[in-house]
């Protein structure tokens, strides 16, 4: 190969003449297993719309293979003379390198710079083909070597198509997010892009890249079989480049990048930069946004200082920035000096209350409206309500009560023990010292609190004892009128 190595097969893309080496390149593109001479390259382009002279033909394919491009198929040998053979144009055909360079490179430029779709059904193709794989596995792969490569090269293909599309995703949003004057539809575009993107990390990536692992992770120790019962690739030898997937190093690699703290972890970190980025943008939008930023009021601004005269420019100021001169104002009421008017200065005039509205916002007019009176009914709806509860609540507590008679160790409820305590309270505040029977009727609530020295009650309840010491404490229904032996305080 020519000087430069396999670098040099990229010199004829920005060679000065590189219109006429990709003509060149193209016509050998359109046409498989053939040699030309550079007169037939000549008329064949000169055909197709690039005029092309025969010799300059055979300058650009010598060149051409110069480069590595393209290589020469031998003279015509059958001649009668060696000045015929010196005399017989040479054929070319693309090397295979240069070929393959020149078809890169010509899907490379009929692209366009913006983004690349994610192939997201290649997650799905690679986990369906695993899983054939998997089940071919258990069988010894025992299945048809064809059918069985097919699968194989479909894992690769998907996956270097993702992968692809991805690097090429992230490098498109890259140089999008790092332009700091990203337009209104580029930033939309930027975000919806983004957005679409995420959704393929957290729904599909997460949903395949863990049994992708798995079913390989199965598969690792079984590689050397499979490559075994894969077709045998003959006569090729070691000139030819086998296709994805044909070596153990290949399956090692594709099992390493869908680890879960490779592969996909790297793709979240990126999608988390990504959306980092957005927010940027999306901050330095908002503090730009009309409300926020007077930046093109102040240009312009400053735009009229820089056409006006001097007297001018006072007058913008002064309008611009109330700089006005100092006058004194008549307001509402009469001013208590009359010779006080309106070209008196504020040095030597009383001062005058200024009322807020004025103050504030430049006028007198009243804002607002008188507030509605809220209605009342709501509140009075549960206000009744809740006193029903209550008052239900404290009967089923009279009652309860009513059926225990001496508290003493009785189990009784919360409420209950708290209607005790009301009813005892009154009693101990009439009578300080109970030296006999005292009795306490509630007549509203239907109960009878009977007290009298004696061993003291306790009472149970749900959250605690109660012990009063030094009383027996029993509940009854009240009574009309009080008995002998009892002091009775009625309570009405």
């Amino acid at each position: 190969m020519g000087d430069g190595g396999s670098r040099g097969l990229f010199r004829y893309l920005v060679a000065d003449e590189s219109d006429d080496y990709v003509a060149v390149m193209n016509y050998f593109t359109d046409i498989l297993l053939t040699d030309a001479t550079a007169a037939d390259i000549a008329a064949a382009l000169t055909t197709g719309g690039h005029r092309l002279d025969r010799d300059v033909a055979e300058n650009r394919c010598r060149q051409l293979v110069a480069w590595g491009n393209l290589g020469e198929s031998g003279r015509d040998t059958r001649v009668g003379a060696v000045g015929d053979y010196v005399r017989a144009t040479a054929r070319y055909r693309p090397t295979v390198l240069g070929g393959r360079v020149h078809r890169e490179a010509t899907a490379l430029l009929a692209s366009h710079d913006g983004a690349r779709e994610v192939t997201r059904e290649s997650l799905a193709r690679i986990c369906d083909a695993l899983a054939h794989i998997d089940a071919a596995a258990d069988t010894g792969f025992a299945i048809d070597p064809n059918t069985l490569a097919g699968h194989v090269t479909g894992v690769f293909v998907h996956h270097r198509a993702f992968t692809d599309s991805v690097a090429d995703f992230y490098t498109y949003l890259a140089e999008a997010s790092a332009r700091p004057d990203l337009s209104g539809d580029d930033y939309t575009e930027f975000k919806l892009l983004l957005l679409d993107y995420v959704d393929v990390i957290t729904s599909d990536l997460s949903r395949y890249a863990h049994p992708a692992f798995a079913t390989l992770q199965r598969l690792l120790p079984l590689v050397d079989g499979l490559l075994a019962a894969l077709p045998d690739p003959g006569l090729l030898g070691d000139t030819v480049t086998r296709a994805p997937g044909r070596t153990r190093d290949d399956w090692e690699q594709l099992a390493s990048w869908y680890h879960e703290d490779a592969g996909p972890r790297e793709l979240r970190d990126a999608a988390a930069t990504a959306l980092n980025r957005l927010l940027t943008h999306t901050r330095n939008r908002i503090s730009e946004a009309p409300g926020f930023s007077h930046r093109a009021d102040l240009l312009r601004l400053a735009s009229w200082f820089s056409e006006s005269s001097d007297e001018q420019a006072h007058r913008l100021h002064a309008a611009t920035f109330g700089a006005y001169p100092s006058r004194h104002l008549l307001l509402g009421p009469e001013e208590p000096d009359p010779r006080i008017g309106a070209g008196t200065s504020w040095w030597n005039a009383d001062p005058v209350s200024v009322p807020v509205s004025l103050r504030e916002r430049g006028d007198r007019s009243p804002r607002g409206g008188n507030a509605r009176i809220p209605d009342p009914t709501a509140d009075r709806s549960l206000i009744v309500a809740l006193a029903e509860q209550e008052s239900g609540e404290r009967a089923d507590a009279v009652a309860e009560l009513r059926a225990a008679g001496d508290l003493h160790g009785a189990q009784i409820s919360t409420t209950a023990r708290d209607v005790v305590l009301d009813q005892l309270a009154v009693l101990l505040a009439r009578h300080q010292d109970l030296d006999g029977v005292y009795r306490i009727d509630d007549h509203d609530i239907g109960l009878t609190l009977t007290a009298e020295p004696g061993r003291g009650t306790t009472v149970h309840c749900p959250d605690g004892d109660l012990t009063v010491h030094g009383l027996t404490l029993r509940t009854s229904s009240p009574l009309l009128a009080p008995t002998d032996s009892a002091q009775t305080i009625g309570v009405w």
